[in-house]
């Protein structure tokens, strides 16, 4: 775990063992020791204390019996005083440290070598306002890539998140994450290409979760988790959780995770700095919120709703639920006729018309599925394979002229046609 900066560390070539009275002295440090032990400590100390009294005082002969009774009677009933008052004090130091955190979280600003993951976690477990995250993706947001302590860190912190979304509170959870098919996304991922980390691949993995956990959620508390992707130059992370954010301005070929970062109070001039960054990204209008970018819309009629959707082999699918769930996407479900036609508008491509031509149950979609999971972090009930009006059915219900259809991931924007030999499922911007 990351611990404040301090003076840097010596290696010592010859490794010298401690002595006794350095292993009590680490003992007394670094351990907590058990209540009997303790109590033992106290007892001894007293009696050392007596006997010291005893040598300076020396009473005169006869006068023993009132020395201890006035010594006994005194360290007695202080005993007894601590005894009764001291689980009542530590109660209170528990209370205060759960409630409001050690002395430590009043200092104005402290330095860490890498993300503080622990003191993240402590103040997202008690967190009762306001939750920021800025990054271009975020570690604390992917658990499947990380093993031992770390994992376990990474699960708790989800698990944190996770319960401070569906409490009976009015805590609000912002976060920004890079746009993959962003200019800055790939320059980000050549930099940390030596590293082995993918920016688009990591933020993926990121909108799966959050994806997951806003599906999770009770009706009423998605509102309170905003997931956006900004399309800017990525300035520094920023782990803000109520009054104090752990801020860390990223370094060539090194992730903001592993990079020094800085503890503030949100009254220091820094944090209100980067915070105000934040509001600027998350209001500008590029920036597009995780629902719109990872669900198209399919258009039926004059009716629309936000649908999965998934291209693989050259051919599109969209992923549904139930009926009460997808009541739009269920009226296009496939015919004997061709079904009826829609519009499926998804983001950074054209809208494109199209029919549903095959309806694959979840259990039988084969690798499809896990694709589907690995996007969006939930399962579904079908697969609807939707083909071109042009290659499929043409608009009268006859069969159509079999051109070449167009499929969303190949028709851009900004670029037109896909390059043949693109891989699909990925962004035009990524081919």
């Amino acid at each position: 775990m990351p611990e404040e900066n301090s003076a840097p560390e010596v290696d010592d070539e010859v490794e010298t063992r401690p002595t006794l009275a350095g292993r009590v002295l680490a003992h007394l440090r670094f351990r907590q020791f058990s209540a009997v032990v303790a109590w033992s400590l106290s007892v001894t100390l007293a009696g050392v204390t007596i006997a010291v009294a005893m040598i300076w005082l020396h009473p005169e002969p006869g006068q023993w019996r009132e020395f201890f009774r006035g010594v006994f009677g005194d360290v007695g009933g202080g005993l007894l005083v601590a005894f009764f008052l001291s689980p009542v004090f530590l109660a209170i130091r528990s209370f205060a440290n759960e409630k409001f955190g050690s002395i430590a979280e009043y200092a104005p600003m402290a330095g860490y070598e890498r993300f503080p993951y622990l003191k993240f976690i402590e103040r997202l477990e008690r967190c009762d306002d306001l939750v920021r995250i800025m990054d271009t993706s975020s570690n604390i947001l992917d658990v499947t890539t990380a093993d031992g302590d770390e994992a376990d860190e990474r699960h708790r912190c989800v698990s944190a998140l996770t319960s401070v979304l569906a409490g009976d509170n009015e805590v609000r959870v912002e976060i920004l994450l890079l746009d993959p098919t962003s200019d800055a996304a790939r320059q980000r991922s050549t930099d940390l290409r030596g590293e082995g980390i993918d920016i688009a691949a990591g933020v993926g993995r990121n909108l799966a979760l959050l994806n997951g956990v806003r599906h999770r959620l009770p009706e009423g508390a998605r509102t309170k988790l905003l997931v956006k992707l900004y399309n800017a130059t990525p300035a520094c992370a920023y782990y803000r959780v109520d009054d104090r954010a752990s801020i860390a301005f990223y370094s060539l070929r090194v992730a903001s995770e592993q990079g020094a970062h800085v503890d503030v109070a949100m009254k220091e001039k820094l944090a209100k700095i980067v915070n105000d960054h934040f509001r600027d990204i998350r209001a500008d209008p590029d920036s597009v919120d995780m629902v719109d970018y990872l669900y198209g819309t399919l258009v039926v009629g004059h009716r629309k709703e936000h649908v999965a959707w998934i291209e693989h082999g050259g051919r599109l699918y969209i992923a549904l639920a139930s009926t009460r769930e997808n009541p739009v996407a269920w009226t296009a479900a496939p015919s004997a006729s061709g079904g009826t036609l829609a519009r499926l508008e998804t983001y950074r491509h054209d809208d494109a018309e199209f029919r549903a031509m095959r309806l694959v149950p979840w259990a039988e979609c084969g690798e499809l599925g896990p694709l589907v999971e690995e996007k969006y972090g939930i399962e579904f009930q079908v697969l609807f394979e939707l083909a071109p009006t042009r290659a499929g059915v043409s608009d009268d219900g006859a069969p159509g002229d079999g051109g070449v259809g167009v499929l969303p991931g190949q028709v851009s924007a900004n670029s037109g046609v896909r390059p043949a030999g693109s891989e699909p499922g990925r962004p035009v911007a990524d081919a």
